[in-house]
């Protein structure tokens, strides 16, 4: 009688492992992002209000912008109304998701045969690289919400193509993937991985997969019916305000391959990577002994490896990884296919194309894994190791910056919250975040935060950099001359203006800050005689803007 496999332990330690970087966002508050319309609980009302209400938020979601995220807001309205306005309870839970995302990756990495080492590694990559551990920080961003299902939905399909009872898994696959497709539509770029992993195990030949599987494999493909009907409504019915898409471009292409770049931290990890390479080359010349069956894998369907990292006991060829490697290649496909149409992109939007290269990646460290112990395999493994250490550092410098960020603009909040009399209009002064200015978005999320804290009596006023009022659906113009104005940048005080507040908090160990700056009794210039019409739509003084 076989022995069922043991569990693999390694996964949910080895996720929570990961998780434990972001420890240091348990004391940041929430952002100027998302948060201030999303984390604040609604009014008390019976369940089919709740379900009323998200439906309302799923419905004017798609007339605003034009995505359908309905997983996305049931979330988002879960967790307001279990956790209220605590940002340390949003933050313990954003922390507990991300170590359930860096499981699957894990779990994801074993099914497809890497060595643990190497799967430990490659998802250390994946999770703490600076450019996307946004959806780290942030506590609402839909890459992060999606990513366990999206994952899982891969893992059961490879556990449906090995099993044999596979339809608890095929269902399991589906309704992940679904759910995933419910939070961004661009998760749908998984589909062709997960119909792949499905129809062919480890062992066969393609022909032979497609044979046994392919028919039940495709109709897992199922759940494409819902972006492909989304889509086609969307361009039929698009209206200005929601989201644009163009045709492919090399530009956007470039972007894509830029953003997949930086998803890598090439600039910490070249130095391992390239000496894995030369590993791997010596080691194509040095006689291999037999490769066995890794422990703990259902069958010895894994790569065939028992050693330590160290201590290789067989090198693994490429006909080991064809099925692993297809799904990868799929994965970067898809990605990038779906990121083509837009004009835009950012280190979150990577995803799931770098899944793929981050599975490319854990395969890499597998065979180097599997090498023969060398001089160059121990150099490579202190390069991968060395760059990790540097990648886990420059995560943690981000988060200090994300934190300060957060909380030069609430002490800004606190103070306008407690000082500021009934009524009282503040104009926002727009600039470059990136060079220390004070961005739109920040402004609308200022004042929601505002609302949601019982002084929505106060009203924000978004002005651009040369002093020029912006039209946002977000937040209506004010309806009177602004009596305090608020700043990012330093700047020689107007006229007629006295600073009432500045506001600072230093990131990178005090060797950078962010300033914010208050001022009040705006001159006489800036007021409106109120017969005018668009009163209150004046530009600002250009001298008073950074």
């Amino acid at each position: 009688m076989d022995t069922p496999p043991r569990f693999p332990w390694w996964v949910p330690a080895g996720g929570l492992l990961l998780a434990a970087l972001y420890l240091p966002t348990l004391a940041t508050p929430f952002d100027f992002v998302d948060d201030g319309n999303l984390v604040y609980p609604a009014a008390e009302t019976p369940a089919g209000g709740h379900v009323r209400l998200w439906w309302e938020k799923v419905r004017a979601n798609y007339e605003h912008l034009g995505p359908f995220r309905p997983t996305l807001w049931a979330h988002w309205q879960v967790q307001a109304n279990l956790f209220g306005g605590d940002p340390g309870a949003w933050r313990v839970y954003r922390l507990l998701w991300c170590g359930l995302a860096a499981g699957m990756l894990l779990w994801l990495f074993r099914e497809l045969g890497a060595h643990p080492v190497a799967a430990l590694a490659a998802a250390a990559l994946a999770m703490w690289n600076p450019y996307r551990n946004e959806i780290w920080t942030s506590l609402t961003l839909a890459e992060g919400v999606a990513m366990p299902y999206a994952l899982f939905g891969l893992v059961a399909a490879r556990k449906a193509a090995t099993s044999p009872r596979p339809l608890k898994w095929e269902v399991a696959s589906a309704l992940a993937v679904l759910v995933a497709l419910g939070c961004k539509n661009v998760f749908a770029a998984v589909v062709p991985a997960q119909v792949v992993l499905r129809m062919w195990p480890g062992g066969m030949t393609p022909r032979e997969a497609w044979r046994r599987n392919g028919w039940r494999a495709l109709a897992l493909g199922v759940t494409l019916l819902m972006p492909a009907a989304h889509f086609v409504y969307f361009k039929l019915h698009w209206h200005p305000g929601q989201y644009e898409t163009h045709g492919p471009s090399l530009a956007q292409f470039g972007r894509i391959l830029s953003s997949l770049k930086g998803a890598m931290s090439p600039e910490f990890m070249a130095a391992g990577v390239v000496l894995t390479l030369v590993c791997l080359g010596v080691s194509r010349r040095l006689k291999p002994n037999p490769p066995t069956p890794f422990p703990g894998k259902e069958g010895g369907a894994g790569i065939g490896l028992s050693s330590p990292p160290f201590l290789g006991e067989g090198f693994p060829g490429p006909r080991s990884f064809r099925p692993a490697i297809v799904c990868a290649a799929l994965l970067i496909g898809g990605g990038v296919a779906m990121y083509l149409p837009m004009g835009m992109m950012s280190g979150r939007y990577a995803m799931p194309a770098v899944w793929g290269v981050d599975l490319l990646f854990a395969l890499l460290l597998t065979a180097l894994a599997a090498a023969p112990l060398t001089p160059w395999k121990k150099a490579a493994w202190a390069g991968v190791c060395t760059g990790l250490a540097v990648v886990a550092v420059a995560n943690v410098g981000r988060q200090e910056k994300f934190a300060a960020r957060a909380k030069v603009l609430w002490d800004a909040v606190r103070y306008v919250e407690t000082t500021a009399p009934p009524g009282a209009r503040v104009a926002w002064a727009s600039g470059d975040s990136l060079a220390g200015g004070l961005n739109v978005e920040e402004g609308i999320h200022f004042q929601w935060h505002l609302y949601h804290r019982g002084r929505g009596d106060v009203k924000i006023g978004l002005y651009d950099a040369a002093g020029r009022p912006l039209d946002r659906v977000e937040l209506p113009p004010l309806d009177g001359p602004p009596q305090y104005v608020l700043f990012g940048k330093p700047a020689e005080e107007p006229a007629g203006w006295e600073p009432e507040r500045t506001f600072a908090a230093g990131y990178w160990m005090g060797r950078k800050r962010y300033d914010c700056y208050l001022s009040r009794k705006p001159p006489a210039g800036f007021a409106a005689d109120a017969a005018v019409p668009g009163r209150g739509r004046e530009p600002l003084p250009h001298a008073l803007l950074p």
